[in-house]
């Protein structure tokens, strides 16, 4: 989570509240040189292991649990997760969540154990120490990710840490006992480790149009990625860039030498607005066009939010996701972001490496294919009690453009909507079909688009 507004600790505005009521299309064939990125097929849990699945044994993890709670017999109201048996249940934990809290530890175990808060994560890390805390088993469904289809299928780690201010809390400790907490959770439960599904709070999208625009950008600009994945074991490519038009390519400046100025809103009313520091960053910003004076790009949900602002996650193109080439001129790239072609200044390429992937465009004839925050089933699979959740559309890819592909899966939804004492799968119902989703970035944010709308295309 992540706003300066909780300085007093006002989480509650922050953290999740979980969006609940109070003939199978085959997979597309791709090449074989290719790598295929597929949910339905693993990695593959490590569910035999003998080793505490939910913490390594080199690192103390303290039981401090976050309330499960009925607040209302009559309305049915309660808090703060859904109990679940992942991934046993058919739920299976594809990602891992980077959050940061926006204040101090004490103020983070209070939130999470007051019933009214409608919020959790599965654990904290601390900042001096790398202390971890374990609130909810990753088994249970924290409400964490501000969109239900990440909640059903991840673990969230919040950090100790305001995300404006991130180097001077991300510590060596915090760095150390989270990326070995992560590696742990990766195993146990087969997360891949790399940046399509070990993810900042920041590229989650809201769930409908609506919701784009208070989505959190929490870990924010400063949390090191690079430095990150290399904790993990896992990191970024170091390839160099060939230079291809229509190739895909990931974002790796350097951190301690990516230097970005920007603005930010402090105070409690976000009203005390000024300059930020010079500050080793993880992106750069994008423009309209190949030229230092061109205005930076517009997110059609953040309209108005002036495009220096480190919040406006819509501006940045972050360290590690795979977008692909669209064009160049001398210095200037231009990958597809967001609808539309959006540049940055890249000398002699020295801050894009050479990624591999497949990617995909919208079919030919479409004038565009739509873009989606969740990957449901469509409501023919939903039985009795359960009933249709509908999926809107948040974006468009316009004909022509193309994006890396990801990963891939079918739609499925955890229907929990009562508080129980214990898992009861006649009432948390794991709702599943064979319509096909491919997973993308297609901004800051991850999205899904269905795969019935576009076509695989090999990398040049």
């Amino acid at each position: 989570m992540s706003r300066s507004l909780v300085r007093s600790f006002a989480i509650a505005q922050l953290l999740v509240v979980p969006l609940f009521g109070c003939g199978p299309a085959e997979p597309a064939d791709v090449a074989d040189n290719q790598p295929t990125p597929d949910l339905l097929s693993g990695p593959v849990p490590d569910l035999l292991s003998t080793v505490d699945p939910d913490c390594p044994a080199d690192l103390t993890c303290e039981d401090i649990p976050a309330a499960y709670k009925l607040r209302d017999a009559m309305t049915g109201s309660y808090g703060n997760y859904d109990v679940a048996n992942r991934p046993a249940d058919g739920q299976a934990i594809r990602y891992i969540v980077i959050h940061t809290t926006e204040g101090r530890w004490d103020g983070v175990v209070s939130h999470f154990q007051n019933p009214t808060a409608s919020a959790s994560a599965h654990y904290l890390v601390g900042s001096q120490a790398g202390r971890i805390a374990k609130f909810v088993a990753p088994k249970h469904v924290a409400w964490h990710a501000g969109n239900w289809y990440f909640n059903m299928h991840s673990i969230g780690i919040e950090h100790e840490a305001i995300a404006i201010e991130g180097k001077t809390w991300f510590t060596d400790a915090m760095y150390e006992a989270s990326a070995k907490l992560v590696r742990h959770l990766a195993k146990s439960y087969g997360v891949p480790l790399d940046r399509e599904h070990i993810i900042g709070h920041d590229e989650i999208p809201g769930v409908t149009a609506s919701k784009q625009s208070g989505m959190h950008w929490d870990p924010g600009p400063y949390w090191d990625w690079d430095r990150y994945m290399q904790l993990l074991l896992s990191p970024l490519p170091s390839d160099v860039d060939p230079g291809t038009d229509g190739a895909p390519i990931v974002l790796r400046p350097g951190y301690a030498k990516n230097l970005q100025k920007g603005t930010y809103c402090y105070g409690a009313t976000g009203g005390d607005c000024r300059d930020v520091t010079e500050s080793p960053a993880n992106f750069v910003y994008l423009r309209t066009a190949p030229d230092a004076m061109a205005p930076l790009i517009e997110n059609q949900y953040l309209k108005g939010w002036p495009g220096d602002r480190m919040n406006n996650w819509g501006t940045k193109l972050g360290t590690g996701p795979i977008y692909v080439r669209a064009e160049q001129k001398g210095d200037w790239e231009a990958i597809y972001f967001g609808g539309q072609k959006a540049w940055f200044q890249n000398p002699g390429r020295g801050l894009t490496r050479k990624a591999s992937a497949m990617m995909i465009m919208p079919k030919s004839g479409l004038p565009s294919a739509p873009v989606y925050g969740v990957a449901y089933p469509m409501d023919a699979a939903f039985m009795p009690p359960t009933k249709p959740v509908s999926m809107e559309k948040i974006y468009d890819v316009p004909a022509g453009h193309r994006y890396a592909l990801a990963a891939r899966t079918t739609g499925d939804y955890y229907w929990a909507k009562e508080y129980v004492a214990s898992h009861d799968p006649s009432k948390q119902i794991v709702v599943k079909d064979g319509t096909e989703y491919y997973q993308i970035h297609f901004n800051h944010r991850v999205a899904w688009v269905r795969a019935v709308d576009f076509e695989l295309v090999s990398t040049p």
